[in-house]
C-alpha cells in the first residue's frame, strides 16, 4: 500500500499567505474539486501559526524590553493579539487569518525599532528607557536620578560619573557641582593631587585645581599620598577659587517707637 503523499503545506506559513489561501478557499468551498485533506491541512496550518503567534506574543511580553523600547506600539500590538485570542472561537479560517496578519503586522513595528535601537526617552536626559532600565538601573522618568545637576546621559555617556550617587568621588560635593561650578574631577575625590579633598578646600577657601593652594592645619585630613608637586603659576594666571559664605544674620530690636526694618539707603538716580 503506496504511503500518503506529504502535504505541500510548509510547517510555519506567514500570515500574509495563509489569509490568501484561507480566502481562496473560502470562496471554492462550494466546489467539489476542493478536497478535504488541503481544507484539513490549510485550517491545521492557520492553527499552529495562531498558537506559534500567541507562543511569542507571551515570550515578549514577559520579557519587557520590546515594552520599554516602544510602550504605544506594542500596546497597539497587545490589542492586536487579544483581539485575535477573543475571535478566535467564532471565526471562521479566512477571519482567523486576517486577524493573525494583522497582529503579525502591528508586532513587526516595535520589532524593527527595538532591532535598529530607536527607543523612546521618556525624560529626555539622553538615555532610553530600556536603557535606563536594564543597564544603568536609573529612573526613566527623571532626567537626574541622583538630584546632582547633571542627567543621567551626561553622567554616564560624558562624565563617566555615577547617575545613582549625588558625590561619585566621595569628596562632598555633588558631581554637578565639581563638573558645572568648581570645574574639578568628579572621578577624583582629590582633583589637583596635594592630599586634600576637593570638598574640605572648597569649605576653606583654597583652591581644589591648585596643588601650591591647600588650607593650612589639616594635615589630619590629608589623603594618602603621593602627592602633586607644587609649582607656582606664572605672572597672571588666574587667581584661587573662593567660596563665598554669607555671614549670619544678627537679630536685631526694634528701637522704642521704631521699626525693625533697616533705614533705607541712598537713592540712586
Amino acid at each position: 500500500m503506496p504511503s500518503a503523499p506529504r502535504s505541500r503545506f510548509p510547517r510555519r506559513l506567514g500570515a500574509a499567505c495563509l489569509l490568501i489561501a484561507a480566502l481562496a478557499l473560502a470562496g471554492c468551498l462550494r466546489n467539489p474539486s476542493v478536497s478535504d485533506e488541503a481544507w484539513k491541512t490549510l485550517e491545521s496550518s492557520i492553527q499552529k501559526e495562531f498558537d506559534l503567534l500567541v507562543k511569542e506574543f507571551d515570550q515578549l511580553d514577559s520579557q519587557g524590553d520590546m515594552e520599554l523600547c516602544q510602550p504605544v506600539q506594542f500596546a497597539v500590538a497587545r490589542f492586536a493579539v487579544y483581539q485575535a485570542v477573543e475571535e478566535r472561537r467564532g471565526a471562521d479560517m479566512a477571519q482567523l487569518a486576517r486577524f493573525i496578519q494583522r497582529a503579525r503586522r502591528a508586532l513587526s513595528f516595535p520589532q524593527q525599532a527595538l532591532r535598529g535601537k530607536q527607543c523612546v526617552d521618556s525624560d529626555g536626559d539622553g538615555l532610553t528607557d530600556l536603557e535606563e532600565a536594564r543597564v544603568h538601573k536609573t529612573n526613566s522618568n527623571k532626567a537626574d536620578t541622583d538630584g546632582d545637576g547633571l542627567s543621567d546621559g551626561d553622567e554616564v555617556r560624558r562624565h563617566r560619573t555615577n547617575p545613582l550617587k549625588f558625590d561619585t568621588d566621595g569628596d562632598l560635593l555633588g558631581d554637578g557641582e565639581e563638573a558645572l561650578f568648581y570645574k574639578t574631577s568628579p572621578l577624583h575625590a582629590d582633583s589637583d593631587g596635594d592630599g586634600y579633598p576637593d570638598g574640605l578646600e572648597v569649605f576653606k577657601g583654597t583652591d581644589p585645581r591648585d596643588p601650591c593652594s591647600f588650607p593650612a592645619g589639616e594635615e589630619a585630613n590629608r589623603l594618602p599620598g603621593p602627592y602633586t608637586q607644587c609649582r607656582p603659576k606664572p605672572a597672571g594666571a588666574p587667581q584661587p577659587l573662593k567660596k563665598f559664605v554669607p555671614a549670619p544674620a544678627s537679630p536685631q530690636k526694634p528701637p522704642a517707637g521704631g521699626s525693625a526694618l533697616p533705614a533705607p539707603g541712598p537713592s540712586v538716580r
